[in-house]
């Protein structure tokens, strides 16, 4: 059912209290980014290019922003990397038969292909993701159905999108207010732009115009229903210089990704390192601003200039290499000469440095630093890959449930419509399929478990010298299958079970098949040696009648 123009209204103002409700959060965003990350405009617009950290003087909290940023793209969703997330049959029996997991198998080659497509913009929209992420404590992204390309992703600024969750707290409302100069929102609503925009656009192009884009979770979709009221999320977008409607439709699955570092109870926004670290990080401005200042002043101080009477209205100022008009007393002094600075520049540098510590200790600073040492061993790698884990398990398991399954959901869904996917086998028609996030840890434990398999085997093959019955307890098929699927190797370089049963039978029959014959060599081999022995006897009988 479409939605009128009351229910419109209706909508910007339930946008109009969220918007409210946000303000305290957008002064604390505005302070990390003046105070520590030097990206974002949430209060104070600024022109694009425009410089913004000029209230910047240490750079701790920016860097350990980038370095965590990274890893995280590095360790999560790296597009290089393989194996990151998987498929599954919800029925446990399929991921047996090697008919349906090669179709899985080739099913998560086309999404990781669309992952991969430079077009998609996946690996720097999901950097930026990052960086909001750890730097806010709330990041977002949207993920665009684009007829020629598939998935295309796109980071959206915080300060332009807001949400609401609903009793459970799961995110089900995403409104995300922006703006577009008239000719902008005319190539992009097309017929459905408004006619007082479109009218603005033959005289002022460049005008802007501010609307609207409400994504919301539907409480009932209409069963069997192709079209939007069919769809899980309903979409709406709206002109604000109206409150009209400009369009409605729907989503299959949520396009907009908001993952938060962590909530507290009662809040809707997340709360990250960047947040948690901004006192030690102002602290950290004002030290280093108040030292350089004493620099300045020690090195270039301030000059006192006599005048033969006081300067009605003079001004003192201490800035580096300042005058300052002071009466002349009639002695023998220097009519011009430095103030005398008392500044303590011998500073207690351990204060910085612990306060440092403290802004990195949030950012996770030793941890990332540890995995990129070269002498690590595969052993090391492992421990120190749970123990991150156990840090980072809280925030994993958010991002995981508020970013990377559906994420992964929403990709598949557009590949599929796409026509990507092969046809799907009779067995497997309406086969529900499980999307998992497979983090660094399991894959960590996975590669553990594959050497853990080697040592076994390793130990079976000296105990079987002195007892070779021991060996009867080792499956050599399922543990060299498990070596190859905890390694990552692709399902191609395995036979199938099936396979393998007809190779050992073409075997069998072959052993069978040259041992018949070289039975019958040997019976032939044995009757000729008869014949030969009977005709030697008759002959011998002869030679005896003979005589």
């Amino acid at each position: 059912m479409a939605i009128s123009q009351a229910e419109a209204k209706k909508i910007c103002t339930y946008f109009g209290t969220l918007e409210g409700d946000r303000h305290h959060w957008e002064s604390h965003w505005q302070e990390i980014s003046d105070y520590s990350l030097e990206r974002r405009n949430f209060q104070a617009k600024r022109e694009p290019g425009r410089q913004r950290g000029v209230r910047i003087y240490d750079t701790t909290s920016r860097d350990s922003n980038n370095l965590l940023a990274a890893a995280l793209h590095s360790l999560l969703t790296n597009p290089a990397t393989a194996d990151w997330f998987d498929l599954r049959y919800e029925m446990d029996i399929l991921n047996e038969m090697d008919e349906a997991v090669r179709f899985l198998d080739f099913v998560k080659k086309r999404i990781r292909t669309a992952f991969q497509r430079p077009k998609s913009g996946f690996t720097t929209q999901v950097a930026e993701l990052y960086q909001d992420l750890s730097g806010f404590g709330t990041g977002v992204l949207y993920i665009e159905e684009d007829p020629e390309i598939g998935a295309r992703f796109i980071s959206r600024p915080l300060a332009e999108t807001y949400i609401d969750t609903d009793h459970s707290g799961q995110i089900v409302v995403v409104f995300r207010k922006f703006s577009l100069q008239a000719w902008k929102a005319v190539e992009f609503f097309g017929d459905d732009t408004p006619d007082d925009i479109r009218k603005v656009t033959e005289k002022r192009p460049e005008r802007e115009f501010e609307f609207l884009h409400h994504v919301r979770k539907r409480a009932m979709p209409t069963p069997g229903k192709i079209d939007a009221s069919g769809m899980a999320w309903e979409s709406v977008w709206i002109s604000l210089k109206g409150k009209e409607k400009i369009r409605e439709g729907g989503f299959r699955e949520n396009p907009y990704m908001v993952p938060r570092w962590s909530v507290d109870t009662g809040e809707l926004y997340g709360r990250g390192p960047g947040v948690d670290s901004l006192p030690d990080q102002k602290m950290l401005n004002s030290i280093w601003r108040t030292f350089i200042r004493n620099v300045e002043k020690a090195s270039d101080p301030p000059v006192l200039v006599d005048h033969d009477s006081v300067l009605a209205g003079s001004s003192v100022r201490l800035t580096p290499n300042a005058q300052i008009v002071v009466a002349n007393d009639g002695g023998t002094r220097d009519p011009v000469r430095y103030l005398e600075h008392r500044g303590q520049l011998n500073w207690n540098f351990e204060m910085i440095e612990s306060r440092t510590k403290n802004i990195q200790r949030a950012f996770h600073h030793e941890i990332l630093q540890a995995f990129q040492d070269p002498r690590m061993t595969a052993t090391q790698v492992l421990e120190l890959a749970r123990q991150s884990q156990r840090i980072l398990s809280p925030t994993l398991g958010r991002l995981a449930v508020e970013l990377l399954e559906p994420m992964i959901a929403r990709v598949y869904g557009i590949e599929s419509r796409r026509g990507d996917f092969p046809e799907v086998p009779d067995f497997l028609a309406g086969q529900p399929i499980k999307i998992e996030y497979v983090s660094p840890v399991a894959r960590a434990q996975k590669q553990g478990d594959a050497q853990a398999i080697m040592e076994s085997f390793n130990a079976a093959l000296q105990m079987a010298q002195a007892d070779p019955d021991v060996m009867d307890n080792v499956d050599l098929d399922e543990g060299i299958r498990a070596i190859y699927a905890a390694n990552g190797t692709p399902v191609e370089a395995m036979r199938s079970r099936d396979g393998v049963i007809q190779i050992r039978r073409a075997k069998a029959e072959e052993a069978e098949r040259q041992q018949m014959q070289q039975t019958l060599m040997q019976a032939g081999e044995t009757g000729a040696k008869l014949i030969s022995a009977g005709a030697s006897l008759e002959a011998a009988q002869s030679q005896g009648n003979n005589a």
